[in-house]
């Protein structure tokens, strides 16, 4: 059987393609790409059974070419929002995974694959309405906007560029009776003749089907369910539930009565997330990373947008971090994609997709990292630095064993470090010890023999000599003289 797979995400792919050799068939034949590039001739050529694709990756121009292809399609997606299932209607898919892929079911689905593909709905025709309201809206007036027989509804491209679009299709679509329709820079604010909001709410998700036929974008709409107010008060309201988009994508009918449970969330990482986050990019474990991630859109909880926002700098913050350790910002390329993926995490509308690129552009600095070791061009000052705060409780932690560990020569790291610290390797390291003994002086009561043995000194006495010699106090006196009474 052919299988091609196409995934930005090679650890999927290759997680996918052990389990569909190691439980179907060892000698299935399996093709794989990262993009969409030449892809009518890679089908031509490789004539695959099935086809696997992301759905990230689908352009309008890839959606048209496999409508005419005859392969039965799994969709592939990060993002679980109904502009990617109603994508994988499109292309007529015959199944839709959110990733990580359920191995067990793409294994059924691939024994037993469906025929019947799924029908698209027709289009409408066209005739116009018009309308003009914006002076109730920009003066604020405080007259009630009355809500009989009428009702206010707020609509958002995914694509913001295509507001005009959506206007000049709007006034011609037959779904409403005397449809109001007030353009605004990134909404549309449509009032609508409406004796039944259950009627009206059937029309609006009809309206979303016909724009995802009509464009290559989708829509959110926010239906007022409240009380008579002023209009800029309606407004408001449904504004402010468009914000769900955040963790609900688009393609999405909200109520101005629907709003999110949000839960604050601490934007800056702990001491042990920021370890967590070194020790997974120091070992290549996405698994990790990943799971750190998805639990930001496993809701709910629902976190404070902008919390989530602040967090995910917060990790940026870490992967810099990492980046500069390894000169990877003296990479045009990927110094490029860092900052574009900052900029996501400040303003692109949905977290799962800026959850996606991060997990992307995290494999990216792994993969780079584990080719510049296999040349040793690493810093090894970075490295030692690094290995001093992992195991500086270790006693028996040198200069000879971080060299070994390096895979160098002790004289030469020796060399480099006082070079690029201006410090001798033990003079940094009983200096970094003694700022960890300062630190459990205050916040613990442990005895400073306790003290000195935890940050690795095996001769307490000498511990309080270095001490000294360091902060020109004991550590007794330190105590008494820094820490707060509690």
């Amino acid at each position: 059987m052919r299988i091609f797979i196409i995934e930005r995400d090679t650890e999927e792919i290759d997680g996918v393609m052990w389990y569909l050799k190691t439980y179907i068939a060892a000698d299935l034949d399996i093709k794989t790409a990262t993009s969409c590039g030449d892809l009518h001739t890679q089908l031509e050529q490789f004539q695959p059974q099935l086809l696997l694709i992301e759905m990230e990756l689908i352009t309008l121009e890839v959606e048209k070419l496999l409508k005419q292809q005859s392969v039965p399609i799994i969709a592939l997606t990060a993002e679980p929002i109904f502009q990617q299932a109603m994508k994988a209607i499109r292309i007529q898919a015959i199944e839709l995974f959110v990733k990580p892929v359920p191995l067990e079911q793409l294994k059924s689905i691939i024994l037993a694959l469906p025929s019947e593909r799924v029908a698209l709905p027709h289009q409408f025709p066209l005739i116009p309405v018009e309308t003009t309201l914006y002076s109730d809206l920009y003066l604020n007036r405080q007259e009630l906007f009355s809500l009989h027989t009428r009702a206010f509804f707020l609509i958002e491209c995914a694509q913001f560029k295509h507001n005009l679009t959506l206007y000049e299709w709007l006034i011609h679509v037959p779904i409403f009776i005397n449809l109001t329709v007030l353009p605004l820079q990134n909404r549309i604010i449509c009032l609508a003749d409406c004796d039944d909001l259950a009627q009206l709410s059937k029309q609006l998700r009809l309206l979303l089907q016909e724009w995802a036929q009509f464009n290559d974008d989708e829509l959110n709409i926010a239906l007022y369910d409240g009380d008579e107010t002023t209009l800029f008060v309606m407004y408001q309201a449904c504004k402010k539930v468009l914000t769900q988009r955040f963790y609900k994508g688009y393609s999405h009918l909200f109520k101005s009565s629907q709003s999110l449970q949000l839960t604050r969330l601490d934007p800056i990482l702990t001491p042990e997330q920021q370890q967590l986050w070194i020790t997974s990019l120091e070992n290549g474990d996405l698994k990790t990373i990943k799971a750190f991630l998805y639990q930001l859109t496993n809701a709910p909880p629902f976190y404070h947008y902008e919390d989530v926002r602040i967090h995910l700098t917060s990790v940026l913050a870490q992967i810099r971090r990492f980046m500069l350790k390894y000169h990877l910002q003296q990479q045009a390329k990927t110094e490029e994609q860092y900052r574009a993926l900052f900029h996501q995490i400040l303003e692109h509308p949905i977290l799962y997709a800026i959850v996606q690129e991060f997990i992307l552009f995290t494999q990216t600095l792994i993969d780079c990292v584990k080719k510049m070791q296999q040349v040793m061009v690493a810093d090894y000052t970075e490295l030692a630095i690094s290995s001093i705060e992992a195991h500086y409780k270790n006693p028996k932690l040198t200069l000879q064993s971080v060299a070994r560990n390096l895979n160098i020569n002790a004289n030469y790291l020796s060399t480099v470090f006082s070079k690029k610290r201006g410090i001798p390797f033990k003079k940094y390291l009983q200096q970094y010890r003694v700022q960890q003994a300062a630190t459990l002086l205050l916040e613990t009561d442990y005895s400073v023999a306790m003290i000195a043995e935890t940050v690795g000194f095996v001769d307490s006495n000498y511990f309080i000599k270095v001490f000294r010699d360091y902060f020109h106090i004991t550590p007794y006196r330190y105590r008494a003289q820094t820490k707060k009474p509690s």
